[in-house]
């Protein structure tokens, strides 16, 4: 069944869309330790917790690319948020059907700030090789005049990359090494090699899954309004996420 016009799919939808083309044997036992369904647990929670309490204070607890964090707090209650928003191009001003393409597991836009989101488990993970570099020409790409900002949800640099004689990197190496291929490949001529390089460290950004458990559970601490039903159901949401990482670990 097609969405209604302007009605976007819920995350739960994106979700189940997701798993019916995988191996439904994966997803036994709640498709513990699966970083889509932990994503999709964690995103829905922190959309509907208060924003700059939450997930906001997340965004500020990460680490790297402190202005485009700094941007994206400042308008974190208009961002709008998906999750496994689909292919995304890295030439989206190339007409084509032959586009390199890569999948996010979120995005968030809002009217300054565009948010690429990989997500990794909790539990040992690796990016394929040209992996980040795509999603960096992608992001750059889309973000147009917005500030572009990609975070790395549940790893920390320095990297695992897959593939013979690559192991931990760090985040300049994992992407400058296939950067120029990327270029070549996705055929965008708007960006330059030289500039991407020299931007890397203004782009990514990165928090640990139990980084984010504890910053949402302090916050959740710390929380406290005058309506005694606002304050349960802020509790549960918070405690949601924190029992969600605690369970896919």
């Amino acid at each position: 069944m097609e969405a209604m016009p302007g009605v976007a799919m819920s995350m739960v939808g994106k979700l189940l869309e997701e798993v019916s083309w995988e191996h439904a044997t994966s997803y036994r036992q709640g498709g513990r330790g699966r970083e889509n369904v932990l994503s999709a647990e964690v995103t829905m929670a922190l959309d509907f917790l208060p924003r700059d309490r939450f997930l906001g204070a997340a965004i500020r607890a990460a680490k790297g690319a402190d202005h485009a964090r700094n941007v994206l707090v400042k308008e974190i209650e208009e961002a709008e948020l998906r999750f496994l928003p689909g292919d995304m191009t890295l030439a989206p001003n190339r007409s084509g059907t032959d586009q390199l393409v890569v999948q996010p597991d979120a995005f968030s836009t809002s009217p300054g700030s565009f948010v690429l989101v990989e997500a990794k488990r909790v539990r040992s993970s690796s990016f394929q090789p040209g992996q980040l570099a795509k999603e960096y020409v992608a992001t750059m790409a889309h973000a147009a005049r917005r500030v572009p900002l990609i975070l790395l949800l549940g790893t920390a640099p320095p990297v695992l990359v897959h593939g013979r004689g690559r192991g931990r990197m760090s985040l300049e190496d994992a992407i400058s090494s296939e950067l120029e291929s990327v270029l070549l490949r996705a055929n965008n001529e708007q960006l330059a090699l030289e500039g991407l390089v020299e931007r890397i460290h203004d782009v990514f950004c990165w928090i640990t899954w139990t980084e984010l458990s504890a910053v949402i559970g302090n916050q959740a601490a710390d929380f406290s309004t005058t309506d005694p039903s606002v304050n349960a159901s802020v509790q549960r949401l918070a405690k949601s996420v924190c029992s969600s990482i605690a369970w896919h670990t």
